[in-house]
């Protein structure tokens, strides 16, 4: 079982606020915050664009796994995952060995909305691109340990609802 003091990863699908509510709860926790993306990024000396058109999604999925492994053994970092992190089955057991998964779960309409004035996401080219990712990830994110509703709600809102399920008595 996870202790207290190991990472927290945020998962779910892209623009469930993970990076916000991230940076939200781990100011609350007074712990880092890591955007897994951004890791990726630097990392690589490239945008996740580039690495995207360069490698495939098979090799942004190899910088993502390496960026995980560059986080194991570190403790008291909230680290906000890309929409297919948790997804990958490697990358799903690299955070469960790790740490505690918190799902936010937000429906796909609110999804799309919110992707639609966010960065450029490139995997998101067209409505039937989306509505096939979603759908065949939510297996994946539905095997976490914990969940949160993250439709309708703030990032300060969805912070508090983590830390209210983390340390409940069940919640490690």
């Amino acid at each position: 079982m996870a202790g207290r003091d190991d990472p927290i990863f945020l998962i779910g699908f892209m623009g469930a606020g993970k990076s916000v509510a991230g940076a939200v709860l781990a100011r609350r926790l007074g712990w880092a915050f890591v955007d897994l993306d951004r890791l990726v990024m630097e990392r690589e000396k490239r945008s996740i664009a580039e690495i995207f058109a360069r490698d495939g999604e098979q090799g942004f999925r190899l910088a993502e796994l390496r960026a995980l492994d560059f986080l194991s053994g570190r403790r008291r970092l909230v680290i906000a995952c890309g929409g297919g992190t948790y997804a990958q089955p490697q990358g799903r057991g690299r955070i469960d060995a790790m740490g505690r998964a918190v799902w936010l779960d937000l429906p796909l309409a609110a999804a799309i909305e919110r992707c639609a004035s966010g960065p450029e996401r490139p995997l998101l080219r067209d409505q039937a691109r989306i509505e096939s990712l979603y759908h065949s990830r939510l297996p994946a994110y539905r095997q976490a340990p914990f969940r949160v509703e993250a439709v309708n709600a703030t990032p300060e809102e969805v912070a508090g609802r983590i830390m209210t399920l983390l340390v409940a008595p069940d919640g490690g």
